[in-house]
């Protein structure tokens, strides 16, 4: 990993880090709401587009609060390209903590451990990756939200780092 990689990925964390320090209102969790103790939170993301062929993504996710604002979870996702054909499965867990903002919004980071396993007719192989996703989310009525917010992917076995911008739907009970 370069020195360049490792100032963007210690930036990162500092801007995480620092946000969970300038929230001056309670969280939400202590009015029953998002982040509550017991919450369990089913998201996921969805992509479809064409580059070499058409590429299908579908990443679902479950998270539970384990105390006021600090949830674990776990996603699994399934990834297909057609050109070439290949098949990607990925596996992780994570961990996050819910911020409020203003009474529908709320800034919910999440870090994890994935594991990746791709294949297709001439190869196959796999990567393990750290990956912290920090959005924003709007809850547009109680038990429904939507968001978006930069993903940094920091691979652990020389694979590629990545990042971008990416956005969630979800529900909460």
């Amino acid at each position: 990993m370069t020195n360049h990689h490792l100032v963007r990925f210690a930036a990162s964390l500092a801007v995480i880090a620092g946000g969970a320090t300038l929230a001056p209102l309670p969280a939400r969790a202590q009015g029953g709401g998002f982040g509550a103790p017991g919450q369990i939170v089913i998201r996921g993301d969805f992509e479809g587009h064409l580059r070499n062929g058409w590429e299908l993504r579908l990443h679902p996710a479950i998270d539970y609060f384990i105390a006021n604002n600090v949830s674990i979870g776990g996603v699994v996702g399934l990834q297909y390209n057609s050109g070439p054909s290949t098949t990607t499965v990925e596996l992780g867990v994570r961990a996050g903590y819910n911020l409020a903002i203003v009474n529908q919004v709320t800034f919910w980071p999440t870090a994890g451990i994935f594991y990746s396993h791709f294949s297709n007719d001439m190869t196959s192989g796999s990567s393990t990756f750290l990956e912290i996703f920090a959005p924003f989310l709007y809850h547009i009525v109680p038990h429904f939200f939507v968001g978006a917010g930069p993903i940094f992917d920091l691979s652990l076995d020389n694979n590629g780092n990545g990042y971008g911008l990416q956005t969630v739907i979800g529900g909460w009970f």
